[in-house]
């Protein structure tokens, strides 16, 4: 598999004139060039428009529809004794309608009936390109038959190429000379992980359970990095927050406005990732503290996990309760995105690319799938074609 250079970066023209000022901001360490060298030698080429940089706020598409609320109105002939009606996934609605531009932020946009209710512009964008993708991995889309874990292996390489992506798009483009406005970015760009986890309903599924405990270190390494980045020390301990820290907190608060709502998602999707099969890392416990304390300090919420919420609360209880029964320390794990990262890069080198990407392929390849063509074919000749 031919490899991925480091000039096809992704790049976007985002304005971030509601970002706070460029100064030097901490790491932890995630710019190690022997690490960056490795995941750059190790990960597939991606040959599409991937470095097509980002042009508008807004589109005038003729493929896009406008949002209207009415358009998505769940049950309004249902009685009033119904059980509560679960709010759509974003991730159903951003490829096709714009949503409303947030008043106070031009950087947002706001969806109603939705788990997420509002959106960064970066998130959107990014989310979009992974998004149109998954409808070309599913043989079911082309009346083909190819394996029984095709799918599941074809959402796993959107997932490793959303990640890889924030991996060169950000720490390794700017290596050691990360700022806070680039840290804010990098958030918007995991904010697309967490919509593209949403969407990937398959690739639990896969039939190496190795390669999905390793994914699922890296994507939880993913949030801590950028949490560990963005927030002080005392957010992730019973440290007490400073005058100065709560003045960065409410800073931060007002330029991601989304802040909690993603991590609850990430809260959510990690419950349900880390319930199949054994639980094979901590990070969850990490977004459990940020929320919690979060909550605490921004909302003036306590969260009690020893009395059950309200039903519409309930999935977000489920998942602070599972998390807060994982030590933080359980997993040799380090909770670096590069380190993690360079690890499963090793183990599975040529991860990402298009190879499950149907719409790329020949006709001719495409033909020799067709579920039409399976019943005339060679007894033994179908693995041959793999």
């Amino acid at each position: 598999m031919t490899k991925r250079p480091f000039n096809i970066e992704n790049k976007e023209n985002e304005s971030e004139s509601n970002s706070i000022p460029t100064k030097k901001a901490k790491t932890i360490d995630s710019h190690n060039e022997p690490e960056l060298n490795s995941i750059l030698k190790n990960t597939a080429k991606i040959n599409d428009s991937q470095n097509e940089p980002e042009q508008e706020f807004t589109t005038d598409d003729e493929d896009r529809e406008s949002y209207n609320e009415s358009d998505f109105s769940q049950g309004d002939d249902e009685s009033e004794d119904s059980e509560i009606i679960r709010p759509l996934p974003i991730s159903s609605l951003i490829e096709r309608h714009d949503g409303a531009i947030h008043p106070d932020n031009k950087q947002y946009y706001i969806y109603t009936n939705t788990d997420l209710m509002m959106i960064s512009h970066t998130a959107r964008f990014w989310s979009r390109k992974y998004l149109k993708i998954f409808p070309h991995v599913d043989p079911d889309t082309y009346d083909m038959y190819i394996h029984n874990d095709f799918i599941c292996y074809g959402e796993l390489e959107i997932i490793e190429n959303c990640l890889v992506d924030i991996a060169k798009g950000t720490y390794m483009k700017h290596k050691d000379q990360m700022n806070m406005t680039n840290y804010i970015t990098t958030f918007r760009r995991v904010e697309a992980l967490t919509v593209v986890l949403q969407r990937s309903t398959n690739f639990t599924g896969i039939d190496d359970g190795q390669r999905f405990h390793g994914i699922i270190r890296v994507i939880g390494a993913c949030y801590v990095t950028i949490l560990v980045n963005l927030l002080p020390k005392s957010m992730f301990d019973n440290t007490p927050i400073t005058d100065d820290h709560m003045r960065k907190l409410i800073k931060f608060s007002q330029q991601i406005p989304n802040f909690k709502q993603v991590i609850k998602q990430a809260l959510i999707l990690g419950h349900m990732l880390l319930s199949i099969g054994s639980i094979v890392s901590a990070y969850t416990t990490v977004l459990q503290t940020v929320y919690c304390k979060w909550s605490l300090i921004m909302d003036q919420i306590t969260i009690d996990l020893n009395k059950k919420p309200d039903e519409e609360d309930e999935e977000i209880w489920q998942a602070l309760k599972h998390a807060s029964g994982i030590s933080k320390h359980a997993f040799k794990e380090s909770f670096n995105f590069l380190k993690e990262l360079d690890l499963y890069t090793k183990a599975y080198p040529g991860l990402g690319g298009h190879s499950h990407d149907i719409s790329k392929w020949s006709k001719t390849r495409r033909s020799t799938f067709l579920s039409d063509s399976m019943d005339d074919e060679p007894v033994g000749s179908f693995w041959s074609r793999l």
